[in-house]
């Protein structure tokens, strides 16, 4: 088995976040040592791409194969393993039954040593089902927090008959007054399903600074 050692990854259950995405506030791990696979540009892009479940050998070659440092203490994860096509690497994580639970991007220079590790390495066979696609967001993660803030603020304020706050964000994202609260509440939320422009980001500083200022 080929092992990485000493990469820095950021777990995620959903999307996967490039490494320009991470937030200070996210919990990053420093695994000391990792499985490393090299498989084929099919496989990864399936693995990547879908839901799958991996064979329950494939489980018991990786069982804690995975260390991982935390406060001085090394704990080891029971199944994750690296994976590239030499093109690109993913983290993965999975539980007892062979589903991926966690997935995660890489530094850059985490990235492009693996790349090099991998050059000459043979490439292994996982055996693996796909369940169902995942259906990716392709906005930056800084944009689906603002659509997720201002999207919870319209049907809060909407929800409990908040009116005038309604009529006053519709009057900073339009730039005149309407009185129509059914019209404000409908055509801001039909502007987050568009592309996402400066007047929607205005809104999300409103709303923020709102919250920062009670």
């Amino acid at each position: 088995m080929n092992y990485y050692y000493d990469v820095i990854l950021n777990w995620n259950d959903d999307k996967i976040y490039d490494f320009y995405e991470w937030n200070d506030t996210d919990y990053l791990e420093l695994i000391k040592k990792i499985p490393l696979y090299k498989v084929k540009h099919k496989t990864f892009l399936d693995i990547i791409s879908n839901k799958v479940i991996v064979s329950l050998n494939f489980l018991e070659e990786i069982k804690f194969q995975t260390l991982l440092s935390s406060k001085k203490l090394v704990k080891k994860i029971e199944y994750a393993c690296l994976i590239t096509d030499n093109k690109n690497a993913y983290a993965l994580e999975f539980n007892g039954e062979g589903h991926i639970i966690s997935r995660s991007r890489l530094l850059v220079d985490d990235e492009l040593n693996i790349l090099e590790v991998a050059y000459n390495l043979k490439e292994t066979d996982i055996s693996y089902e796909i369940i169902e696609p995942i259906y990716a967001s392709y906005n930056l993660r800084q944009i689906n927090e603002a659509i997720h803030l201002i999207t919870l603020e319209l049907n809060n304020l909407y929800e409990t008959k908040s009116h005038e706050k309604l009529k006053y964000l519709y009057y900073e994202y339009k730039g005149e007054e309407l009185d129509d609260i059914e019209l404000i509440y409908q055509t801001i939320l039909a502007a987050l399903k568009e592309p996402f422009n400066s007047e929607l980001l205005k809104l999300y500083y409103i709303i923020k600074l709102s919250y920062h200022n009670v």
